[in-house]
């Protein structure tokens, strides 16, 4: 199986999120596409589905699949922190540090592959960047 992985927003290294990709070989004919998050010190990243009207969310979308479908919703594995943002006025759910972002494919066919992106957004106490991406392709 291969991987590969880019970024499609300004330079990673200028960021204060650091994201890369692996894949794990699971049961069943499952392949998890995995985007480790690392944050600077005072940034957090956002959870997956926030609500309307607030931060972008952590997401992944596939945009071509051909011999493997997405099995599932994107998961994450990692501290989320709940509370009110007044830059937002709402609730909003972030990690700190790091997280593991994982989504799963299952194989349909004894080759394949998928392409698509994750994206997340990122703020500290007085800034946000803009959403990033960062592209994945996963053959079989």
């Amino acid at each position: 199986m291969m991987l590969s992985a880019g970024m499609m927003a300004s330079a990673q290294e200028t960021s204060p999120v650091n994201v890369s990709v692996s894949t794990e070989n699971m049961p069943e004919d499952v392949v998890a596409v995995i985007f480790n998050v690392d944050m600077a010190d005072g940034w957090h990243v956002y959870s997956t589905d926030m609500p309307e009207g607030g931060p972008v969310s952590a997401s992944v979308t596939v945009e071509e699949s051909d011999g493997m479908e997405q099995d599932g919703k994107l998961v994450f594995e990692g501290s989320e922190i709940s509370t009110f943002d007044n830059m937002f006025g709402m609730d909003v759910r972030y990690f700190e540090k790091s997280v593991k972002f994982i989504c799963k494919f299952r194989k349909t066919a004894k080759t394949g592959s998928a392409k698509g992106y994750f994206e997340y957004a990122a703020c500290n106490d007085s800034m946000c960047i803009p959403p990033a991406a960062v592209e994945f392709s996963v053959d079989l």
